[in-house]
């Protein structure tokens, strides 16, 4: 049975321009559906927490509850449908006035599987992330932190060092070259290695890892590491495809 992929995302802008491009560029066959949340991961949290408190421990369908919150019925009908896979695309917000770390751990531990109960993937700081390089390949990119303060203000940031800002511009070179320096981050987050893992070590790659790291690194000094998570989707949509690529194309990509 082909694909049938529902993306939640945070925005009605970055994220889709950027999935929608990633789809399109490699993935031209696969059938998907953009759902724009239109708030952030910590307003999300407090909903769960406040009406749905065992959500981790049973068996709830994210699509029933953000179709409950869901004025527009042809949203809600869109909802609803049957889905593959679901893909739910937030920001880490450090900045944000309420947060909600211990809740949001919970769901980065709960929703990991994109054909069951959804793929949770959190972007460090912000979407931005995906574009965070001044060069590709970027040697420095295993060291890219931000502050607090910077991450106030990191579109302007970004846009302002970023060589990729070009959406339309971006190939099937340039969607695999990022996710290949994204996976080496998460790498050396969870191994200490900034090398790119192979496919059963990606799957042996536990999301709340990354997120204890973020955490305790704002705690700690007020910075977070730059890290995009929802490019993973290219490896999660099609693991055996990307990791062939990857080794038979090496040369060809700007790693």
């Amino acid at each position: 049975m082909p694909k049938k992929i529902l993306l939640i995302v945070e925005g009605e802008s970055d994220e889709v321009k950027f999935l929608r491009g990633l789809f399109e560029n490699c993935f031209r066959k696969a059938e998907y559906k953009f759902y724009s949340y239109k708030t952030n991961i910590h307003t999300l949290a407090q909903e769960l927490y406040n009406n749905y408190p065992d959500f981790d421990e049973g068996d709830i369908d994210i699509r029933l509850i953000l179709a409950s919150l869901e004025s527009s019925n042809d949203k809600k009908e869109m909802l609803l449908d049957k889905y593959s896979d679901i893909y739910m695309v937030f920001d880490f917000e450090p900045q944000h006035d309420h947060k909600h770390f211990d809740t949001v751990r919970r769901m980065v531990n709960y929703f990991n599987d994109s054909t069951n109960q959804g793929q949770l993937f959190i972007n460090y700081p912000m979407m931005q992330s995906y574009k965070h390089f001044e060069c590709l390949p970027c040697p420095s990119f295993e060291f890219y932190e931000v502050s607090l303060d910077q991450a106030k203000d990191y579109k302007r940031l970004v846009g302002e060092l970023s060589k990729f800002t070009d959406l339309t511009q971006y190939t099937y070179i340039t969607y695999y070259s990022i996710a290949v320096h994204q996976l080496k981050k998460a790498n050396k987050i969870i191994n200490d290695s900034y090398t790119l893992p192979s496919k059963s070590e990606y799957f042996d790659f536990v999301a709340t890892q990354i997120f204890d790291y973020q955490v305790c690194l704002l705690e700690s000094s007020n910075k977070i590491s730059v890290l995009n998570t929802c490019i993973f989707a290219l490896v999660d949509f099609a693991p055996s495809k990307f990791f062939g690529f990857v080794f038979k194309h090496k040369d060809d990509l700007w790693i």
